[in-house]
């Protein structure tokens, strides 16, 4: 067996699991990790937060295959995956607005392991095997837990990350619309407990930015995008070899506006393997720091408190910030 699975004893987890519908959550580990190529010293991958899908499905992950023209746009959860999706697809494709309105994201940008956390009518493994290519695919996945073949074929990748505060209470929202049945404070409690998808959240953005020699991956913020989206395309550009004129960039960033994202419904849609039982939108606010509206000075206070102490390195701390 290529990994370890662990059953979550936290006494919150316990007490909690089945209101909260999360009672079918193990952590995974990944036994085998010598091909990851991280200048962490003597590092050992943590065990992450799945489903007890991930069982049905390790042969798939162990032997999909990774071509060198895949594009793979990866992430923690809720860290502005789409937006940055949507970016890397029309970059690399012409600026082909029209394609992009008139196709969904997911099936232009499919989710390499969805079947690993929610059920779904056809494998999201068979669904990637079966694009064309170039294939472009998205990952949650953390580093010790990518395809034995992405190490060999190393395809251009683009990572972004965000302020642990934005993304515990997006994930929150984009749970409670999905499947979780419990408060906002239980939700963080669970989530600064690394018991949330994908978790733990601050060694899946540090082992990313670890990696060494992989001149394939290009790094991103949510907030740089916020800031400064022109910038951040300039960037993209480059980092894919793509050249557009002004004119052409200018339109790029007007379709990547969020009141524009918004109203799109090829990118602000319902996965119908994940839909959504609240009625609300996938994408909500669009905003910096927009936690402070709805996180108590306490919870603030333990979020930050968290990233202090899982974060002992002062030099990953601009990561998180």
């Amino acid at each position: 067996m290529s990994f370890e699975y662990t059953e979550i004893t936290d006494p919150l987890y316990v007490e909690n699991k089945e209101n909260n519908a999360e009672d079918d959550f193990i952590m995974v580990r990944a036994k085998e990790y010598s091909d990851v190529p991280i200048s962490i010293p003597q590092w050992q991958p943590a065990a992450h937060c799945f489903t007890t899908r991930f069982k049905n499905y390790e042969k798939n992950l162990l032997t999909a295959e990774v071509y060198p023209d895949d594009v793979w746009v990866a992430s923690y959860p809720k860290s502005g995956t789409t937006w940055c999706q949507e970016m890397v697809w029309l970059i690399c494709n012409g600026l082909d607005f029209e394609a992009a309105r008139a196709e969904s994201l997911r099936t232009r940008f499919p989710f390499f392991d969805v079947s690993l956390i929610h059920d779904t009518q056809i494998s999201s493994f068979e669904r990637v095997r079966q694009h064309p290519r170039p294939r472009f695919i998205k990952t949650h996945l953390p580093v010790s837990l990518l395809p034995k073949s992405y190490w060999a074929d190393k395809p251009k990748t683009v990572y972004i990350r965000r302020n642990p505060k934005s993304v515990a209470v997006s994930y929150f929202h984009h749970s409670r619309g999905i499947f979780y049945r419990g408060t906002m404070d239980n939700f963080l409690q669970s989530f600064m407990r690394e018991h949330h998808f994908y978790s733990p959240y601050h060694a899946h953005v540090i082992e990313y930015h670890e990696l060494r020699g992989c001149d394939n991956v290009l790094y991103l913020s949510y907030e740089d995008m916020k800031r400064d989206l022109r910038a951040v395309v300039d960037r993209v550009c480059a980092f894919f070899g793509k050249s557009y004129k002004e004119a052409e960039l200018q339109q790029l960033c007007a379709h990547l506006s969020f009141e524009s994202m918004r109203e799109n419904k090829a990118v602000n849609y319902e996965d119908p393997n994940v839909p959504r039982k609240d009625g609300s939108q996938f994408m909500r606010k669009g905003q910096l720091a927009s936690w402070a509206e709805e996180l108590s000075p306490d919870m603030i206070d333990a979020l930050d408190q968290w990233t202090h102490q899982m974060v002992p390195n002062e030099e990953h701390r601009d990561l998180f910030e």
